[in-house]
């Protein structure tokens, strides 16, 4: 199906309460500069969060990666079930990493989930 390339409200996980049990009960995919915990919802729409530690840095650089991940979260929606609540974790270092390994890491399990 076509993407929608938007990142709305409904499309955040907002509570701390859903983002304790993701961790909890989620699957891991490990890449060398993040993990990424997910778990399969009954949505009709993927759900996504990032949580950023402050090892990572100052704001300015945890603010970015955010961004980041929010843009490559946008850009590589599919509207095909199965749909995930999707949690991203960075490592520290993270900001020395080029963004292509990033964006190949995050492509790479999205296809892999995703079979498409």
């Amino acid at each position: 199906m076509l993407k929608k390339l938007s990142f709305g409200p409904k499309e955040k996980i907002k509570k701390r309460s859903d983002i304790s049990m993701l961790i909890k009960k989620g699957q891991r995919w490990k890449c060398p500069s993040f993990v990424i915990i997910y778990s399969e919802n009954n949505l009709s729409y993927d759900r996504f969060a990032v949580l950023v530690s402050r090892r990572i840095g100052i704001a300015v650089k945890r603010n970015k990666i955010k961004r980041i991940f929010r843009e490559l979260f946008r850009t590589n929606k599919i509207d095909t079930p199965p749909f995930f609540d999707i949690l991203i974790q960075p490592r520290p270092g993270i900001e020395d990493k080029y963004s292509k390994l990033l964006t190949d890491c995050y492509k790479e399990w999205h296809q892999r989930v995703k079979k498409y």
